[in-house]
């Protein structure tokens, strides 16, 4: 029973999506855990750019694909994206959790509703009706894929969802929402079950994470977090597997830091090195569409990020890119009352950053060395992959992962 769990390690958008498809492809099962359609996970196959909401970004690779309990979706989204992905797979092997809740035209609604109140204190949300789906999945009152057996059960849970929310729909919506749910039904199991099964029998599967370390909703920058959990720790509970069964974990860090939304971000940048950093990197939100707040890598982030997931691994996406850019800086420590500190804290922000400055690699593989080894160093874990270009292929081996 070979097992790999993958995070991000910062904000979000680090890159996992790309190194999710390389990985796929040595894995029996691919499986999603958390998080719903404001996840984006972008993969470039020739001339084509796929960006994955909800199917796992494994999908060209491994031979099965799982969304798994802790998921969220949005029914006319996955069909829209199952539709898509066709062209690209004949063999289309995905199975749902039935017990997966479910993101209806309500939950949008009251999303739009609760970022209005808060003013000027906006959290930043995707408006893609996440949190107020996690909010009524906790709260009791939520409508999972196995409530649309029975229409008359699926309609008084609507009928409450709308008494809590006081907001109206119109009667038609549940026909729209049953026939979405028609064109996916047959992909729906037992997925815990099915996947207890898999792996005791010796089938390998690679668990993914969307979003990063820092937007978990316990361990984040909260409250400017997203609605589930993102940490490691998340892959019990979004899958329903013990703990038993998770072996090895990779991080996946960018060789810079973005944000989308608001929140706290110790290496921020501005200005006309921000606007060439964005642009080199084309950093915008696959979802959204937004630009990304940019800065400079962060080691006592990363140390963070390490400890809270136990990683065993990491890979450094987009080195290519900050290759190009004149003013390479990496935050090594903060300071905070005159005292060093070496580790993130997501509920305080420090008073000062100290730097160590790198020069541009383009491409001098001798001086992106000495960068990743510099991380290695400061980290204490080995990156085994880094990606150096946005084809899908553009990643090079920097070691050799044990996953046993």
């Amino acid at each position: 029973m070979e097992t790999l769990t993958l995070v991000g390690c910062q904000f979000g958008d680090e890159g996992k999506g790309k190194i999710i498809d390389y990985l796929s492809k040595d894995f029996d099962i691919n499986v999603r855990f958390n998080g719903g359609e404001n996840a984006g996970h972008t993969v470039v196959v020739g001339d084509k750019t796929i960006k994955y909401h909800l199917v796992p970004a494994g999908f060209l690779g491994a031979k099965t694909v799982v969304i798994s309990n802790g998921v969220v979706i949005n029914l006319r989204k996955l069909v829209e994206e199952i539709d898509f992905l066709k062209q690209f797979k004949g063999n289309f092997d995905l199975k749902i959790s039935e017990m997966a809740h479910v993101v209806t035209e309500l939950h949008f609604k009251r999303d739009k509703y609760l970022e209005q109140l808060r003013g000027a204190g906006l959290i930043g949300t995707t408006l893609k009706g996440i949190g107020p789906a996690y909010e009524s999945k906790f709260g009791r009152y939520g409508i999972r894929l196995v409530d649309f057996r029975d229409v008359n059960r699926l309609k008084e849970n609507l009928d409450l969802l709308s008494k809590i929310y006081q907001i109206p729909y119109d009667e038609k919506y549940i026909d729209s929402l049953v026939q979405d749910y028609n064109q996916i039904k047959g992909y729906l199991f037992d997925t815990r079950s099915y996947l207890e099964t898999e792996l005791e029998a010796g089938k390998t599967a690679l668990f993914e994470a969307a979003q990063g370390t820092f937007i978990d909703v316990e361990s984040g920058t909260y409250p400017f977090v997203t609605s589930s959990h993102t940490t490691s720790g998340g892959v019990t509970v979004g899958t329903g597997l013990s703990p038993k069964y998770f072996s090895k974990f990779i991080g996946v860090a960018k060789a810079y830091t973005t944000r989308v939304g608001e929140g706290m971000f110790p290496t921020e940048i501005f200005g006309t090195d921000a606007d060439k950093l964005r642009k080199l990197g084309n950093e915008f939100g696959a979802t959204t569409g937004r630009p990304r707040r940019v800065g400079y890598l962060d080691i006592p982030m990363l140390r963070k990020a390490v400890k809270l997931n136990s990683l065993d691994y990491l890979a450094l996406t987009k080195v290519d890119v900050l290759g190009k850019f004149d003013n390479i800086k990496v935050a090594v420590s903060y300071e905070s009352n005159g005292t060093e500190i070496k580790e993130f804290d997501p509920m305080h922000g420090p008073d000062r950053i100290n730097y160590e400055s790198f020069k541009p690699w383009g491409g001098s593989e001798g001086k992106l060395q000495d960068y990743v080894e510099f991380i290695q160093d400061e980290l204490g874990v080995p990156i085994v992959l880094i990606g150096v270009g946005e084809k899908r292929d553009a990643i090079e081996l920097n070691g050799k992962m044990v996953l046993t």
